[in-house]
């Protein structure tokens, strides 16, 4: 009789341990498959008839699913409703989701904000266009050079709105005065 229930308990814990899986879910191609696929492609976007936003790319790809464009060694600039540049720049790698309007750049960022006068160096920055946010994460370190000042940091924010920015932590810069540079 204790041989039996041995046996019962033994079959309970392999069935138990063998229906770990759930093999009523297949795994979608379309998900990782993109719908779209471009070599060297240029991507221009119009709204009200003037030119918004330019984007060349060494590779871009689409996926249906999930609202998501990615595009590899890319250059871009955004245009304000005059038609005049509002940002240009480039990146190894973008990250977009089109319907919620979050961008994530990756990789060698190089930022140019004629308008504030503004650079930005970054090796991952996220822009959220809704809000007109910029951030980084805790451990990416951001360059930015204003005019005479160069500040890096960690922790960048800047807004869009405000036409502010700030840094949360390890912050160090030098500001080049004019009464410095006729001494130099």
């Amino acid at each position: 009789m204790k041989k039996s229930y041995s046996y019962i308990l033994f079959f309970f814990i392999v069935l138990a341990s063998s229906c770990s899986l759930n093999y009523l879910q297949s795994e979608n191609s379309e998900d990782s498959i993109p719908e779209f696929c471009f070599k060297n492609a240029r991507y221009t976007k119009y709204e009200s008839n003037k030119q918004n936003v330019s984007l060349s790319a060494e590779q871009m790809e689409q996926y249906k699913s999930d609202n998501a464009v990615f595009a590899k060694n890319a250059s871009f600039e955004t245009f304000d409703s005059e038609g005049k540049e509002d940002t240009s720049g480039s990146c190894q790698l973008i990250s977009a989701n089109t319907k919620k309007e979050i961008y994530t750049l990756f990789g060698d960022i190089q930022l140019n904000l004629p308008k504030q006068d503004m650079q930005i160096s970054a090796d991952s920055l996220n822009f959220n266009k809704k809000t007109e946010q910029l951030t980084s994460g805790m451990s990416s370190e951001v360059r930015l050079t204003k005019k005479d000042v160069v500040m890096k940091g960690y922790g960048f924010s800047a807004s869009g709105v405000s036409k502010s920015f700030s840094f949360i932590d390890a912050v160090s810069g030098t500001i080049n005065t004019q009464e410095a540079q006729n001494e130099e």
